[in-house]
Order: structure tokens, then sequence, then C-alpha cells
């Protein structure tokens, strides 16, 4: 998986961003470390790194070494060890970026979805058998021009899964073992990365600017992202 990164271009966030692309890599830079959370692979929980890649795996791989891989294709690339790292079976032609202004910067909060739902699943359904042996995966990164508590983080994240499944429901996507409406994916994973610049907050839900510019980001980018897919809706 070695594939020569795109020329990179500029993102549409407040402070510099840039996105390079391969077929196999979508690489995001950021020109200072920006303070993370993370349920990835390679850069789990809290953390600080310049550097966040999605890596397309074939709806084949069968996922024994799962972090061995990553560090693998990250050195493959040529980008650092300590980036956030996932990896989907969606194309990643099929990623959307959607921006948000924040207070007084038009490019507050943004973010970059991967949506698959080969594997959709309710997660309050009960199943007897119900292996997931199947492709997909709602991969999200969400970048945010403010400084964020711990708390505010983990709030972020919440913000993040309810504008998901909003855009799920949207979308009609259902577990196709429950027949109900799916929450998610079996697979989702989630970055939130924050500039911390700016007075700091220990709030980004529903009840705050910042939480609702998450969620109208993520809401957008999760819907698009599945309009590109033939696995979403049109």
């Amino acid at each position: 998986m070695s594939t020569l990164l795109s020329t990179p271009k500029t993102l549409p966030f407040n402070q510099p961003l840039t996105l390079s692309q391969s077929e196999h890599c979508l690489a995001i830079t950021s020109q200072v470390p920006l303070r993370t959370l993370s349920s990835a692979l390679i850069g789990d929980g809290f953390g600080s790194t310049h550097c966040f890649a999605n890596f397309h795996v074939d709806k084949n791989y069968d996922g024994r070494t799962p972090v061995a891989d990553l560090r693998a294709w990250l050195g493959a690339q040529g980008l650092p060890s300590l980036s956030i790292a996932m990896m989907t079976a969606v194309r990643l032609s099929n990623a959307s970026i959607v921006s948000m202004p924040l207070a007084q910067r038009e490019h507050g909060v943004m973010a970059l979805v991967t949506a698959g739902t080969g594997n959709a699943v309710d997660i309050t359904a009960l199943h007897s058998q119900d292996p997931r042996l199947v492709a997909g995966t709602i991969n999200v990164f969400v970048f945010v021009d403010a400084q964020l508590t711990d708390g505010a983080l983990v709030n972020t994240c919440l913000s993040i899964t309810e504008a998901k499944v909003q855009a799920l429901y949207k979308a009609g996507i259902m577990d196709t073992y429950s027949g109900t409406a799916a929450t998610g994916t079996s697979t989702d994973c989630v970055c939130v990365a924050a500039t911390q610049q700016g007075t700091q907050t220990p709030y980004a839900g529903s009840g705050t600017s910042l939480g609702r510019a998450i969620g109208r980001a993520v809401y957008q980018a999760t819907l698009n992202s599945l309009a590109c897919s033939s696995e979403g809706f049109v």
C-alpha cells in the first residue's frame, strides 16, 4: 500500500490543514500538533498529533493484524508513526468534507466522513447469531478551532454520535438482522482534534453553538458520503 499521495491541498478550516490522497490513503496534516481524542487503533485515547490517516482496505481484508498493518501502511506512505490511523472498505473518493462557522470564524469546525453501511447495526437489538463479517464502517474526523477540556472532547464525541444517528435515520439505513433502524455500523471509528486556541470551553453538546456546529457538519458530511456510496441513498 505504497501508492503516491497527491499534492497537498488546503482544507476549509480556520487553522492550516492540508489533505493528500491516493486510492489507498487519505492523509490530513496540521502545521501544529492538535489535542486529540480517538477510538482509532493507532492513536487511541487522549493525545496530540499533527497527522491523521484513513486507509482503504479491500472488502475481503481479513483483519487479523490491523495494528501491525496500519503501522506498516503509515511507514509505506512516509507518515509519522504517531499519526491517528483508521481503515475502511469504503472508497476514499466517497469522503465528504463539510465546514461550519463558529463564532467569528468562518471555518471553525470541519468534519471529514467516509461512510459505508454494509455492516449497519442497531445497537439496542438482540441477535442470536450476528457475525457482521461484511464490509462497511463510518469513520469520522472532526477538527475544532477551540480550546477544549478533556470533558469537552468527550462531549464532542457524543455530539458526533447524535448527528451520525440522525443522518442514518434520514437516509433510512436499517439493521438487516433486526429490521430496525441502524444506529451505526459494527466498526465505526471517531477522532476529535482541537487547536486549543481561544478561551477554554468545558462544553460541546447540543446546548452550545459549538455542539450544534459539530452536529450540522457531521450530519451533512455523513449524508453526502452515503449519497456517494452504492450502500447509501440518493
